[in-house]
């Protein structure tokens, strides 16, 4: 009787494993989803500048140009080939495509006291403006507003996204050889930085 008994065993274990021959599966779908977002920098810092430009000119979010860059003791602009510019920094974020827009809302620095033209004088100065993710030639380069409240994109739509990055902002005064006499006044312009995510 002993020896039956591992035998039995054997088959019993040998019917439960056998497959059998209809089968059914299903599937599951999981899905989870990330909120996109991106943010701008909430501070800026001096990076860089060019000719006779300090960090000492820029705090917070204003950078203020030596009024002799501007115009000479006569009121003359001063003209020359190069420009003067500035370049802040700040960190930002962001997970997925987007777009920025900058807005030039007096279409470079202008001298807003006085609305219209005074013949024989000059009452803007043309801005360049770059925005840019860092260590990347993409972005709005070297952009010359035109008029009050001119704007210029960048899609970044298609590229991989920069995660926690540090972004730039230059600003440069364009001393225009042609450069007329200056009224006088301050001249000023404020630059809107806007990153928008598509849909």
């Amino acid at each position: 009787m002993k020896a039956i008994i591992p035998v039995l065993g054997a088959a019993l274990l040998t019917g439960v494993a056998t497959p059998a021959f209809a089968q059914d599966s299903q599937s599951v779908d999981i899905i989870g989803t990330a909120a996109a977002f991106c943010t701008l920098p909430t501070s800026w810092h001096f990076q860089s500048s060019t000719n006779n430009v300090s960090s000492s000119q820029f705090s917070g979010t204003t950078w203020s140009i030596n009024p002799t860059l501007i115009a000479d003791n006569t009121g003359a602009g001063v003209s020359s080939t190069t420009e003067v510019a500035i370049r802040v920094r700040g960190t930002g974020s962001c997970n997925t495509s987007h777009t920025i827009t900058l807005r030039s809302i007096n279409g470079g620095l202008a001298n807003t006291t006085v609305t219209t033209p005074v013949s024989g004088f000059e009452r803007t100065r043309r801005m360049t403006y770059n925005a840019n993710w860092t260590g990347t030639t993409a972005g709005v380069i070297g952009w010359i507003p035109t008029g009050p409240g001119d704007t210029a994109s960048y899609d970044y739509v298609g590229i991989a996204p920069p995660g926690t990055h540090d972004f730039d902002v230059r600003m440069g005064l364009v001393r225009d050889p042609t450069a007329g006499p200056m009224l006088a006044g301050t001249y000023t312009d404020n630059l809107v930085i806007t990153i928008t995510i598509p849909g």
